[in-house]
């Protein structure tokens, strides 16, 4: 798929910002212009930019006319293209950055799509670096236009099409999208009076911008037991992308289902690539540190980034996703797995039936393998890709990657802190059926540990982000196999301090919280059937393993 023997280089959006504030300004320009000129074009158009966020979520109904693969398809309402959850998760990024990189070519041929380093010195101590959200953007001759890699107005209206649905996520024509701390959900009457209630404390962008940042550099640390401490925590995005690139083989490396089965049945705790991945959507759209609930926290943040339906429409996605793609590489260098990948045949994470559910054109129950089609991507010469077509990036795709944090020697050193799980108790949870919430959600697990003095103190020990859907119910890449799993390394903890320890999980979801208790570390709780989905109730499990 490369024209040429000598890669193409993607770039630090930071690196760049710099390079235009010295006066530089020919690069991001070329940037500016090409997003601009996608935005523009009509959603119908397969290069527009309506149509290629559309690919991941919303909008459902429109796929025909740009996506018909066969004359058969029915163009049931289906959830999107997007793989999570399996195997094809990191191969199908890809794709798609790849496809979206094109339509940037095609209007300023030659320009490449950067990657936010989440990870680098600046995002740690500044949060999202300025091009990705200011209003504006102006260029060399004093033109000042909207700044697309800010936001996007839909040129129609987003809706999923489902009946029972309660529409709060649908998006009318010229909706601009939004993030953390504001709302965007505008789909009903109620919910457009409850966004209008709570966007109007934040009418200031600039104050929004402080707030946001505020809110990612404290998920890229994470919680830290001591004050003070400047390295992360083991919980924070930071550490769990560092934990990833030591990910023993690609299956447990490529996707939350493999690595929570790898870890409950393996010694130590596995992140996978999807974990931080997760954290950052919910971070941008609207969710505070887990563990830190101060006076301060910002609830009712509804924003893009924090919901699969819509996701792709914020023009950070691809800036997000082009550094998944970067670590991405990063793990196949460092394990020798730039040519091939190895999949662990018959493990969780390589069906069709997995916590995707069946992948579009894909039977329930159908084995994914390297083979499987990356839909809707195809080649140039009509066929649709695999993730054979794109596992060498450089040879392959024709594309490679400046360096960034976690390359060489070009790593935060000073943040560096080995904090990897080798061993030791986890807390080890299960049965949580993600149909019964309402969008995304995360765990909270906390212990309660007796001191020597009688009292009991709360202990974090860590959190779960679950990047979903608003109505998973009727989403058919997600109706089976949507139990969600857990594990929490009991750090700091003594086995005596474990032994006597109570524990329990905040579900936190955007309607509220449910305590998920053991009670006389037998009984289980029995989370409640959800009124909007109808969800039947599901009996959550926790529990200490090796």
């Amino acid at each position: 798929m490369a024209d040429n023997t000598t890669p193409k280089v993607r770039r630090s959006i930071h690196d760049m910002q710099l390079e235009y504030e010295r006066g530089d300004k020919q690069a991001m320009e070329d940037l500016v212009r090409a997003w601009q000129g996608i935005q523009a074009l009509p959603p119908s158009d397969e290069r527009s930019f309506f149509s290629l966020g559309g690919y991941h979520g919303e909008p459902f109904q429109y796929r025909k006319a740009v996506d018909a693969l066969d004359e058969t398809d029915n163009y049931a309402y289906w959830g999107g293209y997007c793989n999570h959850g399996n195997i094809l998760f990191p191969t199908w990024h890809r794709a798609y950055l790849f496809k979206l990189e094109q339509a940037l070519q095609s209007i300023v041929p030659g320009v490449m799509l950067p990657y936010w380093d989440e990870t680098d010195e600046y995002s740690m101590q500044s949060g999202i670096p300025s091009i990705l959200t200011q209003e504006t953007f102006t260029f060399a001759d004093g033109r000042t236009i909207p700044n697309p890699l800010q936001s996007f107005a839909l040129p129609v209206a987003l809706s999923d099409g489902v009946a029972s649905d309660d529409r709060a996520y649908e998006k009318p024509a010229g909706y601009q999208t939004v993030r953390y701390p504001l709302s965007g959900l505008v789909g009903t009457p109620q919910a457009r009076e409850q966004s209008a209630q709570h966007n109007a404390q934040y009418p200031d962008h600039e104050r929004n911008v402080a707030l946001l940042n505020q809110n990612i550099k404290a998920w890229l640390r994470g919680n830290k037991p001591t004050t003070g401490d400047p390295t992360p925590a083991a919980d924070g995005v930071y550490e769990q992308f560092k934990q990833c690139l030591d990910a023993p083989n690609y299956t447990v490396f490529s996707n939350t289902t493999s690595s929570s089965v790898w870890n409950q049945t393996n010694s130590g705790k596995v992140t996978s690539l999807e974990s931080p991945h997760n954290d950052i959507h919910l971070a941008v759209g609207g969710f505070d540190l887990p563990g830190q609930r101060q006076s301060g926290q910002i609830a009712g943040a509804n924003g893009d980034m924090g919901e699969n339906n819509t996701a792709g429409m914020d023009p950070i996605f691809f800036f997000h996703h082009c550094n998944i793609d970067r670590i991405f590489w990063l793990w196949q260098k460092r394990h020798e797995q730039t040519d091939t990948l190895t999949v662990l045949s018959g493990f969780p994470g390589t069906s069709s039936n997995d916590e995707q559910g069946p992948t579009r054109g894909v039977a329930p129950g159908a084995k994914l393998t390297l083979a499987s089609h990356l839909a809707p991507f195809k080649s140039a010469a009509g066929d649709l890709l695999t993730s054979l077509d794109c596992i060498n990036i450089e040879t392959q795709l024709g594309y490679t990657y400046a360096p960034g944090s976690f390359d060489g020697d070009i790593v935060v050193k000073r943040l560096l802190g080995d904090q990897r799980v080798a061993g030791g108790k986890k807390l080890h949870v299960s049965g949580i059926n993600r149909s019964a919430y309402q969008g995304s959600f995360v765990l909270e697990a906390y212990a309660m540990v007796e001191g020597a003095d009688g009292t009991a103190s709360k202990r974090y020990l860590g959190h779960n982000s679950v990047l979903s859907r608003y109505n998973v119910v009727r989403c058919a890449n997600c109706l089976t196999h949507i139990d969600v799993m857990a594990h929490f390394p009991l750090l700091d903890m003594t086995d005596t301090e474990a032994a006597s320890a109570r524990f329990h999980v905040e579900l936190r979801s955007r309607t509220g919280i449910d305590m998920i208790t053991p009670s006389d570390q037998a009984k289980m709780r029995v989370l409640p059937m959800n009124a909007v989905t109808g969800a039947a109730p599901k009996t959550a499990e926790i529990k200490l393993i090796d």
